[in-house]
């Protein structure tokens, strides 16, 4: 049965909102260029003016068909591309930590009210997370400076690459504050005789 005032708690609103918040961040990062041509990773300096998102490009005209793994030029490293596929992947699990912690608020079942089910989930989206940020960070970065030393010009970090940092620290952040409490009644010694009874 639903009780209001286990919504209150700070560990549970601070779950709710930080696992929802990191779940959209990462599904906007996600459906970053060609999909969304205003979220991209990296733009490219004139005459190109190419918008680099996880899955293609957009140039001032049209966008490329969406593709895990592309190559724009010698700027870029084609595999570290590749590894935006884990975006998505990240903003399942965390979908999935926020039904469960949505769940264990409904009290559905006896077995959903235990805390382990969002902060497995939630702890595997926040690595995910974690580990394609710091592919798109490397990506990216050496990209862009790779454009300046070529061209001469300053290409620009777009929002992906923002959204992605922030999705990935409030994923981590839910995993750390947020979920149900932990409501054991007995603690077992690993001999397995209760020590607190």
């Amino acid at each position: 049965m639903f009780r209001y005032y286990d919504c209150l708690e700070a560990h549970i609103l601070i779950g709710l909102i930080s696992s929802s918040s990191a779940t959209i961040l990462l599904f906007l990062t996600s459906f970053s260029a060609p999909y969304i041509n205003s979220i991209y990773f990296l733009l490219t300096p004139s005459p190109d003016n190419l918008r680099l998102g996880g899955f293609g490009y957009c140039s001032l005209k049209s966008c490329t068909t969406s593709m895990i793994g592309y190559d724009v030029g010698p700027e870029m490293i084609q595999w570290l591309t590749r590894t935006h596929i884990l975006f998505p992947l990240a903003a399942i699990f965390m979908s999935i930590a926020l039904i469960f912690l949505i769940l264990s608020l409904l009290k559905t079942g006896r077995f959903m009210w235990n805390p382990i089910y969002f902060r497995t989930t939630a702890l595997f989206g926040s690595i995910i997370a974690i580990i394609a940020e710091i592919f798109a960070l490397v990506n990216w970065v050496q990209a862009r400076h790779k454009y300046d030393d070529h061209q001469g010009q300053r290409a620009r970090y777009g929002s992906a690459l923002w959204l992605g940092l922030v999705g990935a620290i409030t994923a981590f952040l839910s995993v750390c504050i947020g979920g149900p409490a932990f409501e054991g009644s007995v603690m077992y010694r690993h001999t397995g005789t209760a020590y607190n009874v």
